[in-house]
């Protein structure tokens, strides 16, 4: 089995710019363990789950086990608002802290130190134009439509034919003027690059502030040009990875090679390799193949691989990682709310790295300062006092809530002239429970509690001051 060995000179420009000052923390890359089943660290039983029964930082903030609170509707209109919830999350560290950052700016400098980074150099880097394609890239595209054109006479489907053969020809009326490569990538203005990685072409996508994240987000994605040159299967024209999808994978066991020890000891070292250290795994699965015939069939979804997701850490702590999007409130606003989370994707195959995802908010943090939690009472009693008024200001479409998943964890905030920081905050949050999926990051109801002075966070306004809320 091949591994991706990075440049050495690479590395060092990569890790200049991307390295999270993990000094000020003391963390590095770690599993979360929440330890919320009840057992202490040999594995004992501490109790029925009262106050007293958990240590560390749940123990001295009073946090139980569980909780099944009925919370104080106000004057909201709500039947009823509940917390039920099994599970209360708390991360194991011995404090939380506050962490002040200026979101991470994208130039063209740092594009080039991103693909000299990834990219065999001296293979060349280029910039894609896809309006002004290679005739190679225009080729496999009319490869492509002629076997759709087959298919379609095939089936007789006389209207998607006369579509498919206008395709060709304009493609084919591409061709004859199609460069025969793309332009070397020069100041690296574009945004999307392609190079070598071992022998097989990647392309790069790099992002900075975007409609959905303004000024906070720079969002790099690099995976192979063809998923095919890493797991060929016969009659396959098209090939992409997931980590699920609606039908089983057709081999009942990942065909990996390797361990999911081994392939997240590479996917570790990769990310170290990169300068980015100061984050938590959050999620692992199987990686699937699915692949797709000439006539848009799907052919095959196999398991081989595995896939690692991990989030920004401060303190050793996870942020919040749920998305916005499908918030019930939130719906209401005329708006879409999109909170970054930084997250670092990675995906390995046989040895290697198949693909690459990073959204990060910020380079290195400005200043950590340690902060001082409300004990559990306290927080309920702000839960009482707060959430009512919250949903009459963003009314929900249903009568009752139910609360059942809630956590300890960081959620990022607006922090005056441009910058922003992460706090620590206690989550509630509803979610539709799904047999064989985790659906805990697609809440349908949230609200978020600062955990330091017990207030509830105005989301749509802490969106606008963050500048991720995109209003239609």
């Amino acid at each position: 089995m091949k591994r991706i060995n990075l440049k050495k000179t690479a590395v060092i420009a990569l890790a200049g710019l991307m390295m999270t000052q993990a000094a000020l923390t003391g963390c590095g890359k770690k599993t979360v363990d929440y330890n919320v089943d009840g057992t202490n660290e040999q594995g004992s039983e501490e109790g029925s789950g009262s106050k007293s029964d958990r240590g560390g930082l749940a123990g001295r903030l009073g946090v139980p086990v569980s909780c099944n609170e009925t919370i104080d509707p106000g004057n909201s209109g709500l039947g009823n608002i509940t917390i039920n919830c099994e599970e209360i999350q708390v991360p194991e560290v011995e404090k939380m802290v506050v962490t002040h950052f200026t979101p991470s700016t994208l130039t063209n400098e740092d594009k080039k130190k991103y693909a000299e980074t990834f990219f065999e150099k001296d293979k060349g880097i280029y910039v894609v134009d896809y309006e002004h394609q290679t005739k190679d890239d225009i080729q496999e595209q009319i490869d492509w439509y002629k076997k759709q054109v087959d298919q379609a006479k095939e089936e007789g489907d006389t209207d998607y034919l006369s579509y498919l053969e206008e395709e060709v020809r304009n493609l084919e009326n591409r061709l004859a003027d199609a460069p025969e490569t793309y332009p070397e990538a020069g100041d690296y203005s574009g945004d999307v690059f392609r190079g070598t990685i071992e022998g097989k072409e990647y392309n790069m996508n790099i992002n900075g502030a975007s409609t959905d994240y303004p000024s906070i987000t720079t969002s790099i994605y690099l995976g192979p040009k063809d998923y095919l040159s890493f797991r060929p299967y016969e009659g396959a024209t098209y090939c992409y990875t997931d980590t699920y999808s609606y039908e089983e994978a057709d081999n009942a066991t990942n065909a990996s090679s390797m361990t999911i020890e081994s392939a997240e000891d590479l996917a570790g070292k990769y990310l170290d390799s990169l300068g980015i250290t100061d984050i938590v795994k959050v999620e692992e699965d199987d990686l699937k193949w699915v692949y797709f015939g000439s006539n848009d069939e799907e052919l095959a979804n196999e398991a081989d691989g595995y896939y690692f997701k991990y989030v920004r850490a401060n303190g050793g702590a996870p942020v919040y990682s749920g998305r916005t999007w499908n918030v019930d409130n939130l719906n209401q606003i005329n708006g879409w709310i999109n909170t970054p989370v930084e997250s670092f994707s990675i995906s390995v195959y046989d040895g290697e790295v198949v693909d690459i995802s990073i959204e990060q908010v910020y380079n290195t943090a400005d200043s950590v300062e340690d902060a001082e939690l409300l004990p559990y009472d306290k927080i309920i009693e702000s839960a009482n006092a707060e959430i009512g008024k919250y949903y009459e200001k963003y009314p929900p479409r249903y009568k009752n809530i139910e609360f059942n998943d809630m956590r300890l964890t960081y959620y990022i905030v607006a922090d005056g002239e441009g910058k922003a920081k992460y706090i620590p905050v206690w989550v509630l949050s509803q979610y539709e429970e799904l047999m064989n999926s985790d659906s805990t990051d697609d809440p349908t109801q949230l609200v978020v509690i600062n955990a330091i002075d017990g207030s509830v966070i105005d989301l749509v306004e802490n969106a606008k001051s963050l500048g991720c809320l995109e209003e239609y």
